[in-house]
């Protein structure tokens, strides 16, 4: 009779062990699961992510490209402007800019390079006709 109690007991005992291993066991695999899930979802937005950078990148480009052809015609309709014989002041207080801006946007004559000893010569030493075509 102690054999039936003990063999009783051993077989609740591997069953208990066997439902606790499987318990372990479906608890392993529901968290790999879990975490196969996880990498999945990190890495995509790392993809994302670099997907957006191009995106930006592009759009930035894009955007500079457009600017620089709105600054471009704006700088064309200034001349255009001065041509008509306006002066600076004028064409400033027209758009409502500062005169330096209107400076920039004028196109500079090119200047031919001089020779380096009179590029070496001080400012003050320039005549009065030199400064003023200069400061124009």
């Amino acid at each position: 009779m102690a054999d039936v109690r003990k063999s009783a007991k051993l077989t609740t005992a591997r069953t208990l062990a066997r439902e606790k291993s499987a318990q372990f066991r479906e608890r392993e695999d529901r968290l790999e699961s879990l975490a196969v899930d996880y990498f999945t979802n990190v890495d995509q937005v790392d993809d994302i992510n670099a997907a957006a950078e191009k995106e930006i990148a592009r759009i930035r480009a894009q955007a500079d490209r457009s600017t620089a052809e709105r600054r471009a015609s704006a700088a064309a309709v200034i001349e255009k402007m001065l041509d008509a014989g306006a002066s600076r002041a004028e064409v400033a207080g027209r758009l409502g800019i500062a005169t330096r801006d209107v400076k920039r946007a004028s196109p500079i004559p090119p200047t031919p390079v001089k020779p380096a000893p009179e590029n070496l010569a001080p400012v003050a030493d320039q005549t009065e006709q030199e400064s003023f075509s200069a400061g124009q």
